[in-house]
């Protein structure tokens, strides 16, 4: 393998970055290289396993190489993919796995549709080992057809698309051709949901040579004639309304490989009325609900716990907004920090009449409490979710598929009162209905991928290491990120859904598991149809 081919190979390992619509050809490798690249995957694997067999980058490597052992050739086929299989039977019983990586459940089960398929194809042609070749690719399509759902889930539609694909392929070498239509003419449905001309002119293709029918450029031409393309403008035209909104939370994070968790619920009605050139947006929210498994009681892992459950509590918050659409101000700033505490004091009456230890987390909640609910926080606060909401969008045209770059600062985990300056990516990827129970695609799908600015992550990591003396080879190590989902009515920029998923992996740069901490939190904020109150 040439050094290009071996380092984009190393990146794409470090990055966990998601596959293209179709899996890249294997390269012409000889035996040699596979065994040198092999050995060096390997080497590097036990390395990052040393330092913290939790990290993002020990779960990335594992996952990576088994794919690169499955879609290798040359070399004893099965020694080599029962090498790979041993990879994914670690990443599976990390319980890191689905906590720090983004689509890491997903990765894995793609990752095993790629050994079983491999499997499959190291089977000979003896009755006992075609036997063995159909279970293989059986298992590869339920595989395929998990990651397909988990891809969907982690707001990865190019990853979800090509396992659809996948998942016809597969039904196809098991000589089911009824399934493999069928699960071909799902993956262009897919295709025209989200826009990806170039993947359903190679569908249809398929799906006529499938049909026995004629497969020339003329014929996918005549499929193509009403392939969708779609774009979105974004006017702000608010009106005065009520809607009931509901808040969920789910926070999970290993530390030690010990895990505990968090699940919380909490609604409220949202009320929007315009003021002297403005609008006024109030809340009255009702009791908060939560859950909590093998909840921590040590450092830095209580204060995870701690700042999700304040991160619910600390919801609703009342806001002003200039006639434009603007964000103004929040409002009712003592109001709302005196239903917080008494939120709080709730909150600690109840965990403690089910038997859990209350005071140290009671103090790690209001630590983070004094810190989130001073005037210039909250507000940035208030302004961040606003902004990603409807602010952000205001006379904005968006083609579907295309993916844009912009910068804004976010909260960062374990200390949301710190705002970093982040990259974003972000895209208009389908129409959608508003609500779940609608019935009409009113409403746009927008994601966002974002990620702390790398320089400004190691210089505050630097000055961090520097402030607590740490020597020379101990540097703390963040690595974070955030995927979003909106569900938006591009007319008025009312917005019906947020879906957030934050990953993040904080280490105080020592060997060993014991001094890293994984997060993951799932919130997602839903609003039932806003009700006119003006008569319109």
């Amino acid at each position: 393998m040439n050094s290009a081919a071996a380092a984009t190979l190393f990146a794409a390992m470090l990055s966990g970055m998601a596959l293209p619509l179709r899996a890249a050809e294997s390269p012409d490798t000889s035996i040699e290289d596979t065994e040198s690249s092999a050995k060096e995957l390997a080497a590097s694997i036990e390395r990052f396993n040393a330092r913290d067999p939790h990290s993002p980058d020990t779960l990335n490597a594992r996952l990576s190489y088994a794919v690169f052992l499955a879609k290798s050739e040359g070399g004893e086929c099965q020694s080599r993919l029962d090498s790979a299989r041993n990879q994914l039977e670690l990443a599976k019983a990390n319980p890191a796995l689905g906590v720090v990586l983004p689509s890491g459940q997903a990765r894995l089960s793609d990752a095993e549709y790629q050994v079983h398929l491999a499997r499959a194809a190291c089977s000979g042609s003896e009755p006992r080992e075609a036997e063995s070749r159909t279970t293989e690719l059986r298992a590869a399509l339920e595989s395929a057809q998990r990651a397909v759902a988990l891809y969907r889930d982690a707001f990865d539609a190019v990853s979800m698309v090509t396992m659809q694909y996948n998942c016809s392929v597969v039904h196809h070498d098991l000589g089911d051709s009824a399934a493999a239509i069928s699960a071909l003419q799902a993956a262009i449905a897919m295709d025209r949901e989200y826009g990806y001309a170039d993947d359903a002119e190679d569908n249809y293709s398929q799906l006529l040579q499938w049909n026995g029918q004629k497969a020339d450029d003329d014929q996918v031409a005549a499929h193509m004639e009403d392939f969708p393309e779609r774009s979105a403008t974004l006017a702000f035209d608010w009106f005065p309304g009520d809607a009931g909104v509901r808040f969920e939370s789910d926070h999970t994070q290993v530390e030690d490989g010990e895990t505990s968790s968090v699940h919380g619920t909490r609604e409220a009605q949202r009320r929007v009325r315009k003021g002297l050139g403005s609008w006024k947006v109030s809340f009255e929210p009702r009791t908060a609900h939560f859950e909590l498994a093998n909840p921590t009681l040590k450092d830095p892992a209580l204060q995870g716990l701690a700042t999700s459950l304040a991160g619910i509590l600390l919801q609703f918050h009342d806001f002003e907004l200039a006639r434009s659409g603007e964000f103004d101000s929040r409002a009712g700033s003592f109001r709302f920090a005196s239903r917080v505490r008494a939120d709080v004091k709730a909150l600690m009456s109840d965990l403690a009449a089910r038997g859990t230890p209350t005071a140290p987390l009671m103090r790690s909640v209001g630590k983070v409490l004094s810190a989130q609910l001073s005037q210039n926080v909250i507000e940035a606060l208030v302004a961040q979710d606003y902004n990603f909401e409807t602010g952000t969008w205001i006379g904005a045209t968006l083609d579907q598929g295309v993916w844009y770059d912009m910068t804004a600062f976010l909260s960062l985990p374990l200390e949301p009162q710190v705002l970093v300056k982040h990259q974003i990516e972000f895209a208009y990827t389908r129409p959608i209905s508003c609500t779940e129970d609608g019935k009409e695609t009113a409403c746009i799908e927008i994601v966002l991928h974002a990620t702390p600015d790398p320089a400004i992550l190691r210089e505050m990591l630097g000055k961090l290491a520097h402030s607590a003396h740490l020597p020379s080879q101990q540097q703390p190590q963040l690595q974070a990120r955030t995927d979003m989902r909106l569900i938006v009515d591009p007319l008025n920029l009312v917005a019906y859904r947020r879906d957030m998923r934050r990953y993040s992996y904080w280490s105080n740069g020592t060997a060993g598991p014991n001094h890293s901490l994984s997060e993951s939190e799932k919130t997602s904020m839903v609003s039932g149809r806003l009700s006119r109150t003006d008569g319109g």
